[in-house]
């Protein structure tokens, strides 16, 4: 059990993280002249200014994927290892770190045709990273609830 606490702490400081990167942006996107040096950069992209606010979307989707397991592991922590919210809670968070790293590999394809940059391979190893660990999370889900059934029908049997 040490080692879900020290998962749902580690976790916790990735929402932190996150956290610290939104507001970061926010506010050099919003409350400086940070951007304006680089606008005329936007033209080239495909949507031209608006293109940052894309990664923005993959980004927020990964930070609920971390919510949903930080979720998750309260719960085993406070019912144990087999039940089913958290099963539910990690093939929810599944499901969006896949779609994140799915649209984040996409994007980052089109990218890297677009403007031939090798930057965006790098991106592309991220985006299959993440699509790793969604399915990761799909087949802990999946344990989590075979798990739970046979407690279920253990304690019947008692």
């Amino acid at each position: 059990m040490n080692k879900i606490k020290f998962l749902n702490g580690f976790v916790v400081v990735l929402i932190v993280i996150y956290l610290i990167h939104f507001l970061g942006d926010a506010y050099l996107t919003f409350f400086t002249d940070f951007i304006e040096p680089f606008e005329h950069l936007y033209k080239d992209f495909i949507f031209g200014y608006y293109t940052q606010f894309v990664g923005l979307v993959f980004s927020v989707l990964t930070f609920i994927g971390l919510l949903f397991i930080k979720n998750g592991l309260g719960e085993i922590i406070k019912e144990g290892f087999f039940n089913a919210y958290s099963a539910t809670k990690f093939k929810t968070a599944g499901k969006l770190f896949l779609i994140s790293g799915f649209l984040n590999l996409v994007f980052s394809m089109v990218l890297l045709f677009r403007s031939e940059e090798v930057l965006f391979l790098g991106e592309m190893g991220q985006s299959f990273l993440l699509m790793i660990i969604g399915f990761s999370l799909y087949i802990i889900a999946d344990i989590l609830q075979n798990g739970n059934l046979l407690k279920q029908e253990n304690d019947l049997t008692i």
